[in-house]
């Protein structure tokens, strides 16, 4: 499988992994973020909330294939250093 080229909180990353694999998989397991959590799977509770080109999507629901190419900013990369 082709690996899956990210840019998430503005920095480049390039996964090899199942298309169909939550965006929040992703997020925990490959990139090492630890703000959006497992919740309730189901796209409920908001958990797992991120932006995907500035709009909230639930990251549990969300496959890797459909962020492909997208920004994505997670709670980590939001705010600016002072």
């Amino acid at each position: 499988m082709p690996a899956v080229n990210l840019t998430v909180n503005g920095r480049p990353y390039s996964v090899d992994a199942d298309p169909d694999t939550p965006l929040l998989y992703i997020l925990n397991d490959e990139i090492r973020l630890n703000g959006p959590k497992f919740g309730c799977g189901l796209s409920q509770c908001g958990a797992c909330t991120v932006l995907l080109d500035g709009e909230p999507i639930r990251s549990c629901q969300t496959a890797l294939s459909d962020v492909a190419g997208h920004e994505i900013i997670s709670i980590e990369g939001l705010g600016t250093p002072e």
